[in-house]
């Protein structure tokens, strides 16, 4: 990818100033947190906590203190694309089942798009110890060290027979009479699973039901280590578009290093 033109890089510089340190600031209460609130069900039966509320307002307020044009696209409160030139895109807590057991497989998903293409991303792991973060055409990063995908010649069973694949809960269980030799992980969030495909631990990652505040961080984190995300029904959730409700919006979504590959192995985990 070309680098981004000079005026959208200031703005991505000025993005990340006021997004890490106000992840930082997060960090210690969502850790001594985990494991130690009590979820409530949303109205589709998902779970919520009081604390994806406050990282939601938090993050809200970074942001419109310091980029007061820019609008939120957000999981827990604003769905509908804004009709804004800049537009950040929140999951506060992906993975909350996990949060609330004291799991620590989930994260903080955070995504700016401009003109509806995004052109920043960090996924935020702070259980783990990892901060993944990539811009458009600059290439992925762990902790600040560059990550790859993992290159797969194919798709074949003795290939995968011992490379982690991860699944949601829901592919995992349509993909239970699919035959195919996997080396499955059902871990509960889908973003931080694109973050492990970016990294090359995982060799792929397929998602039945994802919103776009799921995969649009991890999106960006996959494509710039060199791999592909692939939509494989109905619309796609990127680029956004101004008035979509994202809320009543999802799309079977698959990642690894190579989209036709990628695209197989999940008809084949998911047949009609």
């Amino acid at each position: 990818m070309p680098p981004l033109p000079h005026d959208v890089r200031q703005v991505v510089e000025r993005a990340r100033a006021v997004l890490h340190p106000a992840l930082d600031g997060l960090a210690e209460e969502l850790l001594t947190s985990s494991g130690n609130v009590a979820p409530d069900a949303k109205s589709d039966g998902t779970p919520v906590t009081a604390l994806d509320h406050e990282v939601d307002a938090r993050l809200q307020a970074a942001i419109a203190a310091a980029l007061p044009d820019h609008g939120v696209l957000s999981e827990e409160q604003d769905t509908v694309v804004p009709d804004t030139e800049w537009c950040w895109i929140l999951d506060p807590i992906d993975g909350t089942s996990n949060f609330t057991a004291g799991l620590p497989y989930w994260c903080v998903s955070v995504a700016l798009a401009y003109r509806g293409e995004v052109v920043f991303a960090t996924i935020d792991a702070p259980a783990l110890g990892h901060r993944y973060e990539a811009a458009l055409g600059e290439g992925a990063r762990r902790n600040g060290i560059p990550i790859r995908v993992r290159e797969l010649v194919a798709w074949d069973d003795t290939t995968m027979a011992h490379v982690p694949v991860m699944l949601t809960t829901g592919t995992a269980r349509r993909a239970r009479q699919a035959g195919v030799a996997l080396n499955p992980r059902v871990m509960g969030s889908t973003a931080l699973d694109l973050a492990i495909v970016a990294e090359g631990v995982a060799a792929a990652s397929v998602a039945v039901i994802p919103h776009v505040w799921d995969i649009a961080a991890g999106t960006l984190l996959v494509r710039e280590a060199g791999g592909s995300v692939v939509t494989l029904d109905g619309d796609e959730l990127l680029p956004l578009r101004v008035g979509d409700d994202h809320a009543k919006m999802h799309a079977p979504t698959a990642a690894g290093a190579d989209a036709d590959e990628v695209r197989s192995l999940a008809r084949r985990l998911l047949p009609d």
